[in-house]
């Protein structure tokens, strides 16, 4: 697999041990204990673990990108879960809410797209957050209060925008209520086709997030808003993209060298998750 050649050449540990344990039959652990070396004494992660924000210290965007690597390789952890929320509830608002990151990341280099983004807490990335928290299976005051504001202000205003929606996915795909993740996945349903950055066509070179990043295997619980010719074009495409380097490329500038490189290890995983997924490879 090229892929693989790819991953064991230029990726970082993090996803090495991802392909390790998704494809080879590794134990999660060894993902676990990647991303708890990401760990700061807060509780929060740091260390550029999201490639495009270079800081060492904790941010919002930094911890649930490592929740989101323990999702996948299916480890949970609870002590560790309980000191990533008792993190997140000293950034939060009354609310609940967190932002992408803090002030102190404005001090380190960051990608171009995130030099001049709102600091405000919102729906993205707490709603995302609190989904993933909720795989791991944790109870903690600050989830309790994020989830059910998370909520609220979905039912009531549910974002045009196709990344905000895709944090109410996993918010849905994790919380405990069934009954609200149906509710969820309802006004996700109504609004997705006509959100910012949802991008339905496979024959489109705009930059979007497609049916593939919402139904990641044929059981994700937004499967069932896309048909098989639409989750098949995506897949046709996907599959094309790969390089001759045997990775998969991305679609925006990168702080510098390094990060493109632990980027295009972090796409590539998930281009041959999703391809192995549906059974294309």
């Amino acid at each position: 697999m090229t892929a693989r050649s790819f991953l064991l050449t230029h990726a970082r540990l993090l996803e090495r041990r991802l392909f390790e344990v998704l494809f080879e039959g590794a134990h999660p652990t060894l993902v676990g204990n990647v991303v708890r070396a990401y760990q700061n004494s807060d509780g929060g992660l740091g260390h550029a673990l999201e490639p495009d924000l270079r800081c060492p210290e904790s941010q919002p965007l930094l911890t649930s990108f490592g929740l989101g690597a323990l999702e996948e390789a299916e480890y949970r952890n609870l002590e560790f879960a309980t000191s990533v929320c008792n993190y997140l509830l000293s950034v939060s608002d009354k609310k609940g809410l967190v932002p992408f990151f803090l002030k102190s990341a404005n001090q380190s280099p960051l990608a171009s797209h995130w030099m001049h983004s709102t600091i405000s807490p919102g729906l993205n990335p707490t709603a995302e957050i609190c989904g993933l928290l909720h795989y791991q299976e944790v109870e903690h005051g600050w989830l309790s209060l994020a989830t059910e504001t998370c909520c609220e202000m979905f039912l009531q205003e549910p974002p045009l925008e196709a990344h905000a929606l895709l944090c109410a996915v996993r918010l849905a795909e994790y919380i405990p209520n069934k009954v609200m993740a149906e509710n969820l996945l309802d006004v996700i349903a109504r609004v997705l086709p006509h959100a910012n950055f949802f991008k339905l066509d496979a024959s489109s070179d705009a930059y979007g997030l497609t049916p593939l990043h919402f139904a990641r295997t044929p059981g994700s619980i937004s499967r069932p808003l896309f048909t098989q010719s639409q989750i098949d074009n995506h897949l046709e495409v996907l599959a094309k993209q790969q390089m001759p380097d045997g990775g998969w490329p991305i679609s925006w500038e990168a702080p510098g060298p390094a990060s493109e490189l632990e980027w295009r290890g972090r796409v590539t995983i998930e281009a041959i998750c999703r391809l192995s997924a549906y059974g294309v490879i």
